[in-house]
C-alpha cells in the first residue's frame, strides 16, 4: 500500500510541469486566491476540508460515485531511528479494531459492500500517508465516519498487529528485486545528505519482525493529529450540507504540537562524486551526471516567475541536447537530460548516457561536452521563444480547461495541491500573473538558469554497467582533467541534418490492384477479396454515433515461431521493419510523415501472428493506408538500426546468466513444451555476425518474407463502402503477396502435472509460478463464463491464501478461454521460502474444488457484475470491431455481433455450475518454484 520512490520521483516531476499553469501557494499566504469552485473549510481542532461538486455544471449523473480522501501529512521520513517502517505499518493497523467498531473497520466497510481495491485502499510515502474511498452519493456520511475513524479512532491491538505483521513482510517480500535494488542504489547517490536512504517507507525485514505496538501507538498519537490533515471531497454533493457531517466525525480530534520533522532536503556542498549503480540483473549501461542545487519556492508572484524561468531553461535545454544527440560517437547510443525535485527548497539537473558494454568514457565525454558548448554558446534563442510562446499559448487555454474539468479533472488538481500545501488558484488571476512574468522575460534570464544548473558545485558521476560486466571507474583527476581538457580545445562542429521540409515527403506508391469478389456476412459486413490473395473485412458505422473513429486490423501469419531461423532473428527482423525508412528516404522521414498526418499504425508480433492496428480520424483513413503500403513495399532496413539493436540485445546478453527471471522463464518454458532449440537468446559470436553487412542482408531478407505473407484485413467506421474500396484498390490490392509459407504452429501444452524448484533467488523470497492448460472448445458464452471464473477463483484464492493464512500479500490469477479451444491459467505469487511449499498446498486445493467453492453469493454479485459489463460492451466501438474479427476467425462470417446482444442472458446460476465441472485447474499445470540462492527450505528464517 504504499508508492514507490521510483513512481514518487516521476510524480514529482509531472508536479513541476504542471506548477508552471498551477502556481503554488501555501494556505497561509494572500497573493494568490483560491478558485471559487472549491468549498474550503476549517474546524476549531485545526481540521481542513476541501470539497467540489464536480458534476455541478457538467452535467453528470447522480449516481456517480463520490470520491472521499483523508491526506494525513506525515510518511517514513518523519520517523525516529528506532521507528523504521512504523508509518506504514500504522496506515495497515487503522483498519482493524476502532473505538467505534471493535470487530474491525475493515469488516464493517465489507459490511457496506466495499472492497478494497475496489471500493478503497491506502498509500504511505516518504512524506504522507493517503486513504482514499469510492461512495456512492447515498453512502457519503459511511464513508465520512470510516475516514473519521481511521483520523482518531485507531486502536491498534497488539493481536492483530502480530497477524497483520504477516501481511506486511509479504508486501515487503514483493518489492524485492532488480528493480528495488537499482532504486536503492539510485536513491543513496541521487539523495547523498538526507534522511531518504535510511527511511524505506517499508521498513526493513527487522523492523517489520519486531516493532512494537506501543511504537506504532506513539507514532499514531503524535502525528494523527487534526491540524496536520486534510480531507477531500469530489463529486455530486451539496457542501453546505456535509459541513455538519464533517464536523460531527472530525470536530472531536484533539489538536496537539507535532513533533519536530526531519528536513527533506540533502544537505549540499562543494564535491565530485563518482559512484558505481550495478546489479547481476540489470540490463542496464549508462553513464550520468548530476548537479544538485537550491530553488527558490517562494508562493508568491515572484516565486511563480522562478517556477517559469525553471520550465522555459529546461525543455530549452532539451533542445540543446536533441540537437547534440546527432553527433553521438560510436558506442553512445542516447543522451537525454531532465530536472527533478528532491526536497522542499533541492533540485537537480541529470544528463544521462546510454552506451555499449564499452563505451563509458564515451558517454561521460559526450556529456561534459555538450555542457561546454552550453556555457560558450548559451541556449538556442529560437527554443528560448519557442518554449516562451507555449507557455503563453497554455496559459490563454487556462480559463476554458478549469471550466471543461470533469469528476477526474478535479480529483486529481485538488489532491495535487493540497498535498503540496498550495492554492489551487482562480483561473483569471493566474492568467494574469503569468502574461505579466512572460512579458518581462528575456532570453538572457533563461541562459543564465541553465548556467546556474550545470555549474552547480555539488556534482556527481555515475556509471551502470549490465550484469556483473567489468567496470573501470575513472577518479576524480580524471574526471576533471578530461573536462578541462573539452574546455581548452575548439568544439567540434554538430553534424547538423540535412535541411527539412516544412511537410515530410511519401513516395508514389505501385500498389493498385483490383477487388474481384464481394460477399456477405450477414450484420451489414461484407468481405471483399483483392486480386493479391489478400482479404478485406468491412463494416460500415452509423454516421450519426459519438465514437466516429476509423479501426483498422491487418493479421497475417507471419509469427516469430516462422519456419528456417531462431525465433528471436523473426523479432528483430519485424521490429525492424516496422521501423525502417522507405527506401531513398533520409532517417526519420516516414515517422515524420506520420506524425504530420496524425496517424499512428503499432505492431504485434505473436508466435503466429504479425498484426497491425490503428485507429485514426476518418479524414485519415487515406494516409493511414498510404503508411502501411509504403512499409510493406518499400521499406529497408538500414545498417545504423540495426547495429543499434544489436547492441541493445548485447547488454541484455551480458545479464542473462546472472538473471534468476530469465533462468526461471527458461525452465517453465521446458516444463509446457520440452526443449525449443529455436527459442534460446543470441549469443556474442551471433550478434557480432548480425552487424555486418552480411548479417543485414539476412534481415532484410527475412522481413521480406514476413511483408510478403497473405493479411487478411479489417475495417470499420462511418464512410459509405465506395469510398473504402476506392481506398482497398487503391493502397492494398497490390501489395506483392507470396503463396503462404507453413504457418508456424501454436504450441500445446504438455499434459500431466510438472514442477521444478530452483535455488536460484538473490532474495530471501520464495516464488510460486504455476501455469495450466486444457482442451476446452470455445464460444462467446463459454469465454463470458470463464471470465466469471476467474473472477472467482482469485477471490477464494486470496481469501485462502492472504486472509486466512495471512501468507501472500498480493497474487496474480488469470483463467482465459481462448479461441483456439484451450483454456489457460496463470497464477503467480510470492511468500516467505519456508512458506511456500504450504501455501501452494492449500492453493492447489482451491484450484480441485472449484465446483463445491461456487458460493451462491459471490457467483450472484460476479454475474451481476458481468451483465453491468456486458450492458457497456454492446454499445462500445471497440469491443464490437475486435468481435468482428473474433467472429470471422471462428466461423467466416458475422454471426458473433448479433448473437452478442443476448450473452448475458446465458449467465445463470445453473449454467455457471454445470460449465465449472469441465475443469480440472490443478492438474495439467506447470509449476516453478523459486527459492534464494542460500536457502534449503528453512534458510530465510534465518536471514536478517
Amino acid at each position: 500500500m504504499f508508492t514507490t520512490p521510483k513512481k514518487m520521483q516521476a510524480i514529482a516531476l509531472l508536479t513541476l510541469c504542471v506548477a508552471v499553469l498551477a502556481p503554488a501557494m501555501a494556505a497561509t499566504a494572500e497573493a494568490f486566491r483560491w478558485d471559487s469552485k472549491v468549498r474550503r473549510g476549517q474546524l476549531a481542532n485545526g481540521f481542513t476540508y476541501y470539497i467540489v461538486d464536480s458534476a455541478a455544471d457538467a452535467g453528470k449523473p447522480v449516481s456517480q460515485p463520490v470520491a472521499l480522501q483523508l491526506l494525513v501529512r506525515v510518511g517514513s521520513l518523519d520517523e525516529k531511528d528506532d521507528q523504521s517502517g512504523v508509518a506504514h505499518m500504522v496506515e495497515h493497523m487503522v483498519f482493524q479494531a476502532t473505538r467505534g467498531h471493535p470487530e474491525g473497520l475493515k469488516t464493517h466497510m465489507e459490511s457496506l459492500g466495499w472492497r478494497i481495491g475496489s471500493h478503497y485502499n491506502a498509500q504511505t510515502n516518504f512524506e504522507r500517508t493517503l486513504y482514499y474511498l469510492t461512495a456512492p452519493p447515498g453512502r457519503v456520511a459511511a464513508g465520512l465516519g470510516v475516514l473519521g475513524e481511521i483520523a482518531g479512532g485507531a486502536l491498534i491491538p497488539a493481536d492483530g498487529l502480530e497477524r497483520e505483521r504477516q501481511i506486511i513482510l509479504e508486501e515487503w517480500r514483493t518489492k524485492l528485486g532488480v528493480r528495488e535494488r537499482m532504486d536503492r542504489q539510485r536513491r543513496a547517490m541521487l539523495r547523498e545528505g538526507s534522511l531518504y536512504p535510511q527511511r524505506p517507507t517499508i521498513g526493513t525485514q527487522t523492523s517489520i519482525r519486531q516493532q512494537p505496538a506501543d511504537n506504532l501507538r506513539q507514532f499514531y498519537r503524535d502525528w494523527y493529529r487534526p491540524g496536520n490533515m486534510a480531507l477531500i471531497i469530489v463529486g455530486k454533493v451539496d457542501a453546505a450540507a456535509l459541513t455538519p457531517v464533517i464536523e460531527r466525525h472530525f470536530g472531536a480530534l484533539v489538536p496537539a504540537a507535532l513533533p519536530q520533522r526531519n528536513s527533506p532536503d540533502p544537505v549540499l556542498r562543494e564535491q565530485l562524486r563518482i559512484t558505481r549503480l550495478q546489479d547481476a540483473e540489470s540490463g542496464t549501461s549508462q553513464v550520468g551526471w548530476i548537479t544538485r542545487f537550491t530553488v527558490d519556492k517562494r508562493q508568491d508572484e515572484a516565486g511563480l516567475r522562478e517556477r517559469i524561468i525553471d520550465r522555459i531553461a529546461e525543455r530549452s535545454l532539451r533542445s540543446l541536447v536533441r540537437e547534440s544527440a546527432d553527433s553521438l560517437p560510436a558506442g553512445v547510443t542516447s543522451l537525454t537530460v531532465s530536472k527533478g525535485e528532491l526536497g522542499e527548497s533541492t533540485s537537480s539537473l541529470g544528463f544521462a548516457a546510454s552506451v555499449a558494454v564499452d563505451a563509458h568514457r564515451a558517454g561521460m565525454e559526450q556529456i561534459l561536452l555538450v555542457q561546454e558548448r552550453l556555457r560558450r554558446h548559451g541556449l538556442n534563442t529560437a527554443d528560448i521563444e519557442r518554449e516562451m510562446a507555449d507557455v503563453r499559448r497554455l496559459n490563454g487555454k487556462g480559463p476554458a480547461q478549469q471550466g471543461a474539468r470533469d469528476f477526474n479533472g478535479w480529483l486529481q488538481v485538488l489532491v495535487e495541491a493540497v498535498q503540496a500545501e498550495r492554492a489551487l488558484q482562480d483561473p483569471l488571476q493566474k492568467q494574469a500573473q503569468i502574461g505579466r512574468i512572460l512579458d518581462g522575460l528575456r532570453p538572457a534570464d533563461i541562459n543564465a538558469r541553465a548556467l546556474q544548473w550545470i555549474d552547480a558545485p555539488d556534482r556527481a558521476l555515475f556509471m551502470l554497467a549490465p550484469g556483473l560486466s567489468p567496470l573501470t571507474l575513472p577518479s576524480q583527476a580524471e574526471v576533471l582533467a578530461a573536462q578541462q581538457k573539452i574546455a581548452s580545445a575548439p568544439l567540434p562542429p554538430l553534424l547538423k541534418p540535412a535541411p527539412v521540409a516544412t511537410a515530410a515527403s511519401m513516395p508514389q506508391l505501385s500498389s493498385s490492384g483490383q477487388i474481384v469478389r464481394q460477399d456477405e456476412l450477414g450484420s451489414g459486413v461484407q468481405r471483399w477479396t483483392l486480386d493479391n490473395g489478400d482479404v478485406l473485412v468491412w463494416q460500415a458505422t452509423p454516421q450519426d454515433q459519438k465514437d466516429q473513429l476509423v479501426r483498422f486490423a491487418a493479421h497475417s501469419q507471419a509469427g516469430y515461431r516462422f519456419a528456417g531461423a531462431p525465433a528471436w532473428q523473426w523479432q528483430l527482423a519485424a521490429q525492424l521493419g516496422r521501423d525502417a525508412d522507405v527506401s531513398g528516404q533520409t532517417p526519420g522521414e516516414l515517422a515524420r510523415w506520420a506524425a504530420q498526418h496524425k496517424v499512428k499504425l503499432s505492431q504485434q508480433q505473436s508466435a503466429t501472428q504479425l498484426s497491425y492496428t490503428a485507429q485514426v480520424a476518418p479524414a485519415q483513413l487515406e494516409d493511414l493506408l498510404r503508411l502501411y503500403a509504403a512499409g510493406q513495399l518499400e521499406s529497408e532496413i538500414g545498417l545504423e538500426a540495426l547495429t543499434g539493436v544489436g547492441q541493445q540485445l548485447a547488454r541484455q546478453a551480458a545479464r542473462r546468466p546472472d538473471s534468476a527471471g530469465e533462468r526461471a522463464g527458461r525452465e517453465m518454458s521446458v516444463l509446457r513444451y520440452g526443449e525449443l532449440p529455436l527459442d534460446g537468446y543470441p549469443d556474442p559470436g551471433a550478434l557480432k555476425q548480425l552487424m555486418t553487412e552480411q548479417g543485414l542482408q539476412t534481415v532484410r531478407g527475412q522481413w521480406l518474407q514476413l511483408r510478403r505473407q497473405p493479411v487478411t484485413y479489417f475495417v470499420s467506421g462511418p464512410f459509405d463502402a465506395a469510398q473504402v474500396r476506392d481506398l482497398a484498390e487503391r493502397y492494398l490490392a497490390g501489395i506483392a503477396r507470396q503463396g503462404a509459407a507453413q504457418a508456424p504452429a501454436a504450441l500445446v501444452q504438455r499434459p500431466g502435472y510438472r514442477e521444478s524448484r530452483l535455488a536460484i533467488s538473490l532474495e530471501p523470497q520464495g516464488s510460486v509460478r504455476a501455469e495450466g492448460s486444457q482442451a476446452m472448445p470455445w464460444s462467446p458464452e463459454r469465454a463470458m463464463r470463464t471470465a466469471i471464473l476467474s473472477r472467482i477463483v482469485y477471490r477464494n484464492l486470496r481469501q485462502e491464501l492472504r486472509e486466512k493464512e495471512a501468507g501472500i500479500y498480493r497474487l496474480n490469477y488469470k483463467l482465459s478461454l481462448d479461441p483456439q479451444g484451450r483454456a489457460n491459467s496463470e497464477l503467480s505469487f510470492t511468500a516467505a521460502p519456508e512458506r511456500l511449499d504450504a501455501l501452494w498446498a492449500s492453493a492447489r486445493r482451491v484450484l480441485e474444488r472449484l465446483p463445491q467453492q461456487l458460493d451462491t453469493a459471490m457467483l450472484k454479485e460476479e454475474i451481476a457484475k458481468m451483465r453491468s459489463d456486458e450492458s457497456k460492451r454492446v454499445t462500445d466501438s471497440t469491443t464490437q470491431f475486435n468481435r468482428l474479427q473474433l467472429s470471422y476467425t471462428q466461423y467466416g462470417d458475422a454471426r458473433y455481433l448479433e448473437d452478442s446482444k443476448q450473452l448475458a442472458g446465458v449467465l445463470t446460476l445453473e449454467t455457471m455450475r454445470a460449465f465449472a465441472q469441465e475443469f480440472r485447474l490443478a492438474q495439467d499445470m506447470a509449476v516453478v518454484k523459486v527459492l534464494p540462492k542460500r536457502a534449503a527450505s528453512n534458510a530465510a528464517a534465518a536471514l536478517p
